[in-house]
């Protein structure tokens, strides 16, 4: 029995290193956030961009992990996941005008965001050092393209944000 315990936690460790680190044409982009009258008063925005030619993704699953000994500290409002350090994001909704959605699907050129908290102890100008010396942390997701026969095709994608 403490074999099984142990095997989910190693599964996450083998799936966070050997993700890939090519998600081929789809960009992000860091973006201040507008703090008046927000839950989190810090946040980092993050652009999800799908610059593929002629193809929709699916973006499922994000997660991020803030770098450690990085520049940024999380919102201590936001609790990650128990015992791993990650911390779950959802995608903006347009029905609910909330970032509530697991996953999405991105037309060519379409974009969607994320949000990432931060502790409001730090300044407009700390989130913009970090953003250009890409010391934030690391996003995580899953994505699926399909190919010429319509067959999915999915992989683990790490970005460093």
């Amino acid at each position: 029995m403490s074999f099984l315990a142990g095997f989910p936690p190693a599964l996450l460790w083998v799936r966070d290193r050997f993700t890939s680190t090519k998600a081929p044409g789809i960009t992000l982009a860091v973006r201040p956030h507008d703090r008046a009258g927000a839950m989190f008063q810090s946040k980092i925005h993050v652009d999800i961009t799908n610059q593929i030619p002629g193809q929709s993704v699916r973006i499922a699953a994000p997660y991020f992990v803030f770098d450690n000994g990085g520049l940024l500290k999380p919102d201590p409002k936001w609790p990650p996941e128990h015992g791993t350090g990650r911390f779950r994001l959802y995608f903006f909704s347009p029905p609910t005008k909330m970032h509530d959605w697991p996953d999405v699907y991105i037309r060519p050129r379409e974009k969607t965001d994320i949000w990432i908290g931060v502790d409001p102890q730090h300044s407009d100008e700390d989130i913009k050092q970090a953003a250009e010396a890409k010391k934030i942390g690391r996003l995580y997701f899953q994505m699926t393209r399909w190919t010429e026969h319509g067959s999915p095709k999915t992989r683990w994608v790490r970005m460093k944000l």
